[in-house]
C-alpha cells in the first residue's frame, strides 16, 4: 500500500473479492488512509479453505465478467455497475453461510446506488427472464449472465434467445462471451490459489488455525484503528460509524443513553433520524429490547412483527428503515452505559468475536482514563524528598504499562476461547463475565496513571441492576472461590428491586471483597447468603444488599477497628485494607456499609438510595432476578 502502483495492485485484487469489493467501496475513496480498518477487513472476510467457497467464488467472478461483457457489447448499462452487481449476486452466501436472504444482501448495496438498480439486480438475479422483460437494463443483464452460467445449454433456450435479442445480441456472440468469462474466472482462481480440494496442509486444522489467527490480527488492527481518536469522543464515534459499515454492513444505527429522568433517549453521538428524538423508553419496560440489553449487560435482538414486542421498538425499526435490529450495551465517553442499536445485522452478530472486539476497543478509546498517561513536569526543587516507603511515580507508570500487556493477552485469549467453544449460551455468558472483569481491572489500572494534580471528573452514573451484579458475581466466583473452599451459596434476590443509578464497578468490587472475606473466615466450609430487598429508611426508599456467612464471627479486637486500614492478621498477601476500601466505595455511592457479628456468623449490609444526583429509575423491573 506504499505508492500509487501498490495501491492500484491492491485495488485490482480486492475488486475480485465479493465481500471486500463492497466493503472497500463503503470506505472513504482513499481507503489506504485507514490501513488499520482495511487490515481488520482483510482478516475478517471468509477464507478460501471454507467448504464450498471455491465454487461460490468462481460463480461470482464468472457472472461479474459476463455481466460486464454483456453491458459493454450491448451498451445498455454501465460496465462497472454490471461488474459490481454480477460479483455481488450471491453475496448472502458468503456473509450468512449460505442461509441468509438475498434481499438483505441487496440492501447493503443501497449506499452505492441511490436509485436502487444495483440492489434490484442482486435481488432479482435468479428470477425467470420473462418477468424481467420490462425491467431496468442492469437487472436484465445480470439475470441473463446468471442464466447463461448456471443453466446447461442456456444459449439454445427460447427465453434466453429472447433476452439476448432485446439487447441486440445473437446466440453465437453470447456463447463466445460465456466461454471468455469462464476462462477469465479460471485464470483468476489460479492467480489467487483458489482450488476445489484443500491440500493436507490446509485441512480442518489449518482452517481453524487460520481463522483464529485472522481473528487476533483483526483485533490488533482494531486496537490501532480506535487509538486514532486520541481521546476525542467525536472522532471515536466517527470511527465506530465507519467500522459498523465496513466490517459488519450496518448502515443504519443509533445510540440511546439514559436521560436524567432515567428513560432511554436517542443521542447525537451517531447520526440518527430526527423522529427518534420523540421516543423515551422507560428502564423497566420488559417488552423493549433496549432496557433488556442494559439490565442484562448483553446483546438483545428485535424483529418487526414479533409477538409482545414493545411498540417503541417497532417504531424505532420503522424510523431506521430496518426489519430487525441488535441492541448492544456500549460504554460511552461520559461514563454512562448506552445502547447501540444496529439495524439489519447479520445473524449471530452479537456473539461474533470481531463484533465484541470492535465495541470493546471503541469503549476503551472513549474512556477518559485512556488518555491521561502524559508526562508530568519536573518537580520543583523545594519539593521534599519522598518517604522511604513511597514508590516513585515513574515506577508506578512503568508498572501500569507492563500490567496492561498481560491484560491484553488475557482478553485476546478469552476471545480465542469464545471462538473455539462455539455458540453455547452458558459458556459464552461465562466468557463474557470474564471479559468484563478483565476490562474492569484494566480501568482500575489505567486510573492509577491519572495525575494527582489533575481534577478527574466523577464518572456519570448508569442504571444498574443490583440483582444482575450479584448473579454475575456468584457465577464468576462459583468455580474459583466458593466450590473449592466448600462454600454453599444461597441467593435470595427480590425480583421487584429496580435498576438504580450507581457506579457498577464500585458495587462489584465491594461485593467481591465481602465475599472473599467471608470465604476466608469459614476455614472449613460453610454457608454464604446473598439477599436483596427494598426498604424505607429515613423517609427514603433504598436498596439493601445483605452478605451473610456462617463463620465463627469477628473477635472484639477486630470488630472495634473493622473499617480502619490496619495490618491484617491473615498474613500472606493480605494488606488489611479491604473493608476500609469497601466502606469508602459504598460512601462514594452515597450509601452505607454496616456489620453485625456473632459466634454464629457475620452479616454485612449495603444500603444505597434509589435516587442519586437527580436520577430516579422506575420500579417493578425483574431484570437479573433468580
Amino acid at each position: 500500500m506504499r505508492g500509487e502502483s501498490a495501491e492500484a495492485e491492491l485495488s485490482a485484487c480486492l475488486r475480485h473479492d465479493p465481500v471486500l469489493a463492497l466493503r472497500v467501496r463503503l470506505l472513504a475513496p482513499d481507503f489506504a488512509a485507514e490501513p488499520e480498518l482495511l487490515h481488520a477487513m482483510l482478516m475478517a472476510v471468509p477464507v478460501a479453505t471454507q467448504p464450498g467457497y471455491p465454487a461460490r467464488w468462481r460463480q461470482s467472478v464468472a457472472v461479474a465478467y459476463l455481466a460486464q461483457a454483456l453491458a459493454v457489447r450491448s451498451g445498455a448499462a454501465d460496465a462497472e455497475a454490471a461488474w459490481t452487481a454480477g460479483l455481488s449476486h450471491n453475496l448472502a452466501e458468503y456473509l450468512d453461510g449460505g442461509a441468509g436472504p438475498s434481499a438483505q444482501a441487496a440492501d447493503w448495496l443501497g449506499a452505492l446506488d441511490s436509485d436502487g438498480w444495483l440492489a434490484d439486480a442482486v435481488r432479482y438475479h435468479a428470477e425467470p427472464l420473462a418477468r424481467g422483460r420490462a425491467a431496468h437494463p442492469l437487472v436484465r443483464i445480470v439475470q441473463l449472465a446468471y442464466q447463461l452460467l448456471t443453466r446447461a445449454d442456456a444459449v439454445d433456450s427460447v427465453d434466453v434467445r429472447a433476452a439476448l435479442a432485446a439487447l441486440q445480441l445473437g446466440a453465437g456472440e453470447a456463447a463466445q462471451l460465456l466461454a471468455e468469462s469462464q476462462t477469465q474466472a479460471r485464470q483468476q482462481a489460479a492467480r489467487f490459489g483458489i482450488v476445489d480440494a484443500p491440500t493436507a496442509a490446509s485441512g480442518a486444522g489449518y482452517d481453524r488455525l487460520a481463522r483464529l489467527y485472522a481473528g487476533q490480527a483483526a483485533q490488533a488492527a482494531l486496537h490501532g484503528y480506535f487509538r486514532r481518536a486520541h481521546g476525542a469522543p467525536d472522532e471515536a464515534y466517527a470511527l465506530l460509524q465507519r467500522a459498523l459499515r465496513a466490517l459488519f454492513g450496518v448502515e443504519r444505527a443509533g445510540v440511546f443513553a439514559p436521560a436524567p429522568d432515567g428513560s432511554l433517549r436517542i443521542t447525537p453521538l451517531l447520526p440518527a433520524v430526527a423522529g427518534l428524538a420523540a421516543l423515551a423508553i422507560p428502564p423497566d419496560d420488559g417488552h423493549s429490547a433496549l432496557p433488556r440489553a442494559l439490565a442484562r449487560h448483553a446483546s438483545q435482538q428485535f424483529e418487526r412483527g414479533a409477538p409482545d414486542a414493545a411498540l417503541a421498538d417497532e417504531q424505532i425499526a420503522r424510523l431506521l428503515g430496518v426489519t430487525r435490529f441488535l441492541c448492544q450495551p456500549l460504554a460511552l465517553h461520559d461514563g454512562r452505559t448506552g445502547v447501540l442499536v444496529a439495524g439489519d445485522p447479520l445473524p449471530d452478530l452479537g456473539v461474533s468475536p470481531l463484533w465484541r472486539g470492535a465495541l470493546s476497543e471503541c469503549g476503551e478509546a472513549l474512556q477518559p482514563a485512556a488518555v491521561v498517561a502524559v508526562a508530568l513536569p519536573p518537580a520543583p526543587a523545594e519539593t521534599p524528598a519522598p518517604a522511604a516507603d513511597d514508590i516513585p511515580r515513574d515506577r508506578v507508570r512503568r508498572a501500569v504499562h507492563e500490567v496492561a500487556n498481560p491484560l491484553t493477552i488475557m482478553r485476546n485469549y478469552v476471545n480465542l476461547l469464545s471462538e473455539r467453544l462455539g455458540a453455547d449460551s452458558t459458556v459464552q455468558r461465562d466468557l463474557g463475565i470474564i471479559g468484563d472483569e478483565i476490562e474492569r481491572v484494566a480501568r482500575i489500572v489505567r486510573g492509577i496513571t491519572v495525575a494527582e494534580e489533575a481534577v478527574t471528573p466523577a464518572p456519570a452514573l448508569e442504571l444498574v441492576s443490583v440483582n444482575s451484579v450479584v448473579s454475575e458475581l456468584v457465577r464468576m466466583a462459583l468455580g474459583t472461590l466458593f466450590t473449592p473452599n466448600k462454600i454453599n451459596v444461597q441467593i435470595d434476590l427480590n425480583p421487584d428491586v429496580p435498576p438504580v443509578p450507581l457506579h457498577k464497578d464500585l458495587l462489584k468490587q465491594v461485593l467481591f471483597n465481602l465475599a472473599k472475606n467471608a470465604v476466608e473466615a469459614m476455614h472449613a466450609g460453610g454457608h454464604l447468603r446473598f439477599m436483596t430487598r427494598q426498604i424505607i429508611a429515613d423517609g427514603q426508599r433504598q436498596i439493601e444488599i445483605e452478605v451473610a456467612d456462617t463463620g465463627p464471627g469477628l473477635p472484639p479486637s477486630v470488630a472495634s477497628h473493622l473499617f480502619e486500614p490496619v495490618i491484617s492478621e491473615k498474613g500472606g498477601d493480605h494488606a488489611g485494607l479491604g473493608l476500609a476500601i469497601s466502606r469508602g466505595l459504598v460512601e462514594r455511592m452515597n450509601g452505607q456499609l454496616s456489620c453485625t457479628s456473632t459466634p454464629q456468623g457475620t452479616r454485612f449490609v449495603i444500603r444505597v438510595p434509589t435516587l442519586q444526583n437527580g436520577q430516579a429509575p422506575s420500579t417493578n423491573t425483574r431484570y437479573g432476578s433468580m
